[in-house]
């Protein structure tokens, strides 16, 4: 075991009024990930007996998504699973592979720092989603909201999340050495199955290992009217292995994780319904129906990630050092019908006929946690390499030498790879038992060169086509202040400014050569923001009958956005310059919001209540910069969500949850790259039921769920008028033996 430093009840303890919270231990070093990212607070009794659902508090812009929570909604995506989160909400996605993530008003690729199992993982491309990953991989995902973690460096400033896959020691009983689970679900609104199953054993007390294999098959998406989603079907097959080795102080963990998605779907797959279909293309390819299938392709995505993590942790306040190794490399390929190669003219926006991009990410982060005195510091070296290919194959233009006969990349999806090299600093500083102050500073540079295009369209040196490298790099100081206010509350503060480089596909993309905007962007600077965090946590006991507790967390923030990076168009392109870059930097933005989160807990009965707030201006247009403010894109309404619920028994448990939005008014207007529409406040119930016997059938579980449980017909915001799915009964039936 590894040195634990002492910890001091004011720091680790809130609310000792009947109640005590679990101490959080900055330094545990039987996690062989590291010391967790996040801390939960949990409440006891004084008597030692837990809540049948534990309260669970966090540091205020933090959250922890439990394996049993996930078990729980019965997700099927990634952001399913962050989508009861408090801030944080879906962003299209009613066909899979189109579904991303919107933390405060942050929702592109670059603004989240996602690790599986301290691998980065993502993906970029127009019109699809960003982060894919099987929630039955899931043991926990720990979340920092904002830009308040300094080991995620360069771009997150929505946020990090860090995903920890399942492990043989989260199944195995303490006398088990091999075991198994098996999983079977069904939800009747797309007729969606998946069957799991999961080996796993201990060697001994030093190794253990897991493989795990889902597959999900779904029909089409029904929505509340009865109509069919045409084409939003799927199969998926996901798979995981995870090697745990422990001896002395030396802990090792190895994870490979597989995922795909195949379909026949839209090229495009967040968007709305079909395309429309004229009488000319029912003549042209002989019925609606062919007319129809020739819009479509064939959709592949595979995600393949392993990671290594080390760590050594031996009886020494200065040593606690972690290695982490990854490789992740994910791809999307698809495939128009025969029938559109045969007789479908494909524009150049179009991406063509047929369509590769792939990823390849590789990372090294190594770092080290002394204590020394009232000193917690960790410092770390981080590399990350991102390597990014793309081409279509467009049928329309093989006789066209300037297109290199079909052959080409995209001019809005560039070829290219990006290093990020980083060294940060942190010193947690207990000033008393009270008041713990954390300064931090990391520093990034990010090396960036593209690859020609093999079409001499885009790669005309007179129209400005350079895809020579070129860099950016800066500090990002941060500063955290924690302090006890009194024995039930707790007040956090967090500043941190930040950088965000700009990514492959807008330093090299560029247009044709006749174009009135041609160039690349190498000159383009880092986008800055100054985000601003306050927290209050605060615990009650005995407030309504004895030994009952109340826990509420309020975040308030403010993100303040300097030289955004955005599409060079509108009265902001001069006509003064010969050669205009496709991106520039803007004036800035800012967003504003709060949350609110308050759990109660009393015998059997729970109830959590969580409360999101937005507002975002832009300073200056998006769509012309001489313009004035605008709304910005991605910003939330109001929502108020409640779930309440109770175990009836010590095996069954049912709750109910319900989710108001506002209406949504405060949207861009005529800018089709933010093709935003306002959304009308809408009411969401979902009903839960469990069944866990504790007899001679423990190991069973039985989950029941019914999703939009009065078929509410309503288009979310943030959809860009895609509707939601109509109601959605969801079963599993899962054993352990």
């Amino acid at each position: 075991m590894g040195y634990q430093p002492k910890i001091g009840i004011s720091k680790t303890m809130i609310g000792c009024l009947g109640l005590c919270a679990l101490p959080a231990l900055p330094l545990n070093a039987k996690e062989v990930l590291g010391a967790p990212k996040v801390e939960p607070i949990e409440i006891l009794t004084v008597h030692g007996q837990q809540y049948r659902r534990a309260t669970t508090m966090t540091k205020p812009g933090e959250a922890i998504i439990s394996m049993a929570e996930i078990e729980e909604m019965q997700a099927t995506t990634f952001a399913e699973v962050i989508d009861d989160m408090a801030g944080a909400h879906i962003d299209g996605g009613t066909r899979s592979g189109g579904e991303r993530i919107n933390v405060w008003g942050f929702g592109e690729t670059e603004d989240f720092n996602v690790y599986v199992d301290n691998a980065p993982v993502g993906f970029e491309q127009y019109r699809y989603g960003s982060f894919f990953l099987d929630p039955d991989l899931i043991k926990r995902v720990e979340v920092i909201k904002g830009a308040h973690d300094v080991r995620s460096g360069n771009g997150g400033f929505g946020g990090a999340m860090y995903v920890v896959t399942k492990s043989a020691d989260d199944f195995l009983k303490y006398d088990q050495s091999v075991g198994a689970r098996v999983k079977a679900s069904y939800a009747s609104n797309n007729d969606a199955q998946s069957y799991t199953g999961t080996v796993y054993g201990r060697a001994n007390q030093q190794l253990s290992g897991l493989l795990h294999f889902t597959r999900r098959d779904a029909q089409d998406v029904t929505l509340a009217n009865g109509e069919a989603f045409e084409y939003s079907g799927y199969e998926q097959n996901n798979y995981l292995g995870k090697v745990d080795y422990e001896q002395g102080d030396h802990q090792l963990m190895l994870s490979v994780t597989h995922y795909l998605d195949e379909g026949r779907k839209p090229w495009a797959n967040r968007r709305g319904p079909m395309p429309a279909i004229s009488d000319f293309n029912i003549r042209k390819y002989g019925s609606y129906e062919q007319a129809l299938y020739a819009t479509t392709a064939y959709n592949t995505y595979e995600d393949n990630t392993w990671s290594a993590n080390y760590r050594y942790s031996p009886s020494n306040p200065l040593i606690d050092t972690q290695i982490v190794v990854s490789h992740s490399a994910n791809a999307r390929h698809w495939i128009r019908p025969p029938i559109a190669w045969e007789k479908m003219t494909v524009s150049v926006g179009n991406f063509g006929h047929e369509s590769w991009l792939d990823y390849k990410r590789d990372y090294i982060d190594i770092n080290n946690l002394s204590v020394v005195g009232a000193h917690e510091i960790t410092a770390g070296l981080q590399f990350r390499s991102l390597d990014r290919t793309s081409l279509v194959f467009n049928k329309s233009y093989e006789k066209n030498p300037e297109k290199n006969f079909g052959w080409y990349t995209p001019y809005y999806q560039p070829e290219g790879r990006q290093d990020t090299y980083a060294a940060y600093l942190r010193d947690a500083i207990s000033l008393t038992d009270d008041l713990t102050i954390t300064p931090s500073l990391r520093y990034d540079f990010v090396y960036s060169v593209g690859k020609p295009n093999i079409a001499p369209d885009y790669n005309d040196i007179a129209a400005g086509h350079d895809y020579s490298s070129t860099h950016h790099s800066g500090f990002s100081p941060r500063l955290g202040v924690d302090y006890q206010l009194t024995p039930n509350t707790r007040v956090n503060f967090d500043y941190a400014y930040s950088l965000q480089a700009p990514v492959v596909d807008e330093i090299y993309a560029v247009q044709y050569a006749k174009a009135s905007i041609t160039a690349t962007s190498r000159d383009i600077e880092v986008e800055r923001l100054h985000a601003f965090k306050l927290g209050l946590i605060n615990q009650q006991t005995d407030l309504f009958a004895d030994q009952d507790a109340l826990s509420t967390q309020i975040t308030v923030y403010a993100n303040l956005g300097r030289d955004d990076i955005a599409q060079r168009r509108g009265a902001k392109s001069d006509p003064n310059q010969a050669i205009q870059s496709g991106y520039t930097n803007l004036d800035g933005y800012e967003i504003y919001g709060a949350d609110l989160e308050s759990q109660y807990r009393y015998q059997d009965f729970f109830s959590d209540l969580a409360v999101s707030w937005l507002q975002g201006e832009h300073r200056g247009s998006l769509k012309d910069s001489l313009g004035e403010d605008e709304y910005l894109a991605n910003i939330a309404p109001l929502d108020i969500q409640l779930r309440v619920g109770m175990y009836i028994t010590d095996s069954i448990s049912v709750a109910w949850q319900g989710t108001w939005y506002d209406a949504q008014d405060n949207v861009p207007e005529g800018d089709i790259f933010n093709a935003e529409s306002p959304s009308e406040n809408y009411f969401l119930q979902n009903i839960y039921l469990a069944y866990e016997p504790l007899d001679s059938l423990k190991g069973l579980s039985i989950r029941l769920m019914a999703k939009n449980l009065t078929n509410q017909q309503v288009t979310p915001f943030l959809s860009d008028g895609i509707p939601a799915p109509g109601r959605d009964v969801r079963l599993s039936l899962a054993y352990e033996f």
